[in-house]
């Protein structure tokens, strides 16, 4: 005798439904067809009974008193394997797998709809994601900062599809994307002399030699066209953001900004902390003799360059530099804003609970490898995820 070990609380599968329609058009017992599909005998009855479908009888001569018929009283009540089913005049029912699985489907979309929870709770939901949407966090971060939250991030998304929430996807930082930027390539390529040595490539085969795992990319982000920017800087992988105002892009300004790192924290830590830099072909990187030389007794920094149009290979910056437009965005004057107001806005970048560090700021990982009093003499100090602000309201 065969055992039956039935699939508990896994729901039938349409090609487990094709097998079911095709024993009741063969005639095959309740029994057989569940030892066929390893199911319970009571699972296939329940299957077939709430799924079957009723095909009425044309009222023949004006007859209205159709009955049932009594084979429809035996377990499999259908009709599929019945020899006088095309002359009947009864009542007949059907069962057919493509119909089932349509009916399943419905069933359980609808069961998943609405919200599962009560009024009172929803309204406490709802007035907590307005209170941190408000200051610029994101549902990853909403659901990590209130832990008496009893969703996921996938479900606050689902409701706010569903119009359930009092916010608008616009007011989410990442659910409004941008258009893609097209890539044109140059059409010539001409090396700087600079570049010699320092192409993307030679980065790659640099840290690949040198087993090389943290590094920092550099960048320069702008706001009104032709007005002041921002300096800014990534500790990779920690994407910790380091940003100082710069009055326009040229050496000089930058040179300013390395001189005051380097005189900060040491020569001997900016090599420590700073020895392999990546950045982009701006003019105002075309001299790095400044960056590099660290003394005579402290060896050099190296310094790399990305390939022409490819901001794609320092990308965690890129990213990082999308916190900054939350604040300001592109053609606002970044002259408006004081040193202060950007090392505030920096330090509640840095502070920011993130998935990728699970759940981590980038500052608490880049603690563990950076001394706290180190990131303190740039001014750097974490604030309390709850209290992170992610939009300009910081500077009210």
């Amino acid at each position: 005798m065969v055992e039956l070990v039935d699939k508990k609380h896994k729901h039938l599968s349409l090609s487990e439904r094709i097998e079911i329609e095709a024993g009741l058009n063969n005639g095959m017992s309740i029994r057989k067809i569940s030892q066929n599909l390893n199911r319970s005998a009571s699972t296939i009855v329940y299957e077939i009974s709430n799924r079957k479908v009723l095909h009425k009888p044309n009222h023949f001569n004006g007859r209205s008193n159709i009955q049932n018929c009594e084979k429809l009283d035996k377990a499999s009540s259908v009709c599929n394997s019945c020899k006088t089913k095309n002359g009947c005049r009864k009542y007949k029912y059907y069962y057919t797998a493509s119909h089932s699985q349509s009916n399943y489907k419905e069933i359980l979309v609808d069961a998943r709809l609405g919200i599962d929870m009560d009024c009172e709770e929803f309204i406490k939901l709802n007035d907590t994601i307005k209170e941190d949407i408000e200051k610029g966090h994101s549902f990853y971060m909403i659901v990590q900062n209130n832990q008496e939250i009893d969703v996921t991030e996938r479900t606050l998304y689902n409701y706010q599809e569903l119009g359930y929430l009092c916010t608008k996807n616009i007011d989410l930082p990442r659910k409004v994307r941008y258009k893609k930027r097209k890539r044109t390539a140059p059409k010539s390529k001409r090396e700087r002399s600079i570049r010699k040595g320092r192409t993307y490539t030679d980065f790659q085969t640099y840290i690949a030699d040198n087993s090389i795992s943290q590094y920092i990319q550099m960048d320069t982000v702008e706001g009104k066209k032709g007005g002041e920017c921002f300096l800014t800087m990534a500790f990779i992988p920690e994407n910790f953001l380091i940003a100082y105002k710069i009055k326009t892009q040229t050496n000089e300004e930058v040179k300013k900004i390395i001189m005051n790192i380097k005189h900060r924290i040491g020569f001997e830590d900016f090599y420590r902390y700073f020895n392999v830099i990546l950045t982009d072909n701006g003019s105002e990187f075309s001299d790095i003799s400044f960056i590099e030389n660290n003394g005579e007794t402290i060896k050099e920094s190296k310094v790399f360059f990305c390939d022409p149009y490819r901001s794609d290979q320092k990308a965690e910056l890129e990213v990082t530099h999308e916190y900054i437009r939350r604040f300001i965005p592109k053609g606002q004057d970044i002259g408006n804003y004081t040193d202060e107001q950007t090392l505030l806005m920096v330090n509640h970048i840095n502070s920011v609970n993130r998935k990728k560090h699970n759940g981590e700021s980038a500052y608490t990982f880049l603690e563990q490898r950076v001394p706290k009093e180190t990131l303190q003499k740039l001014g750097f100090e974490k604030v309390e995820s709850k209290d992170v602000i992610l939009n300009g309201r910081l500077f009210k």
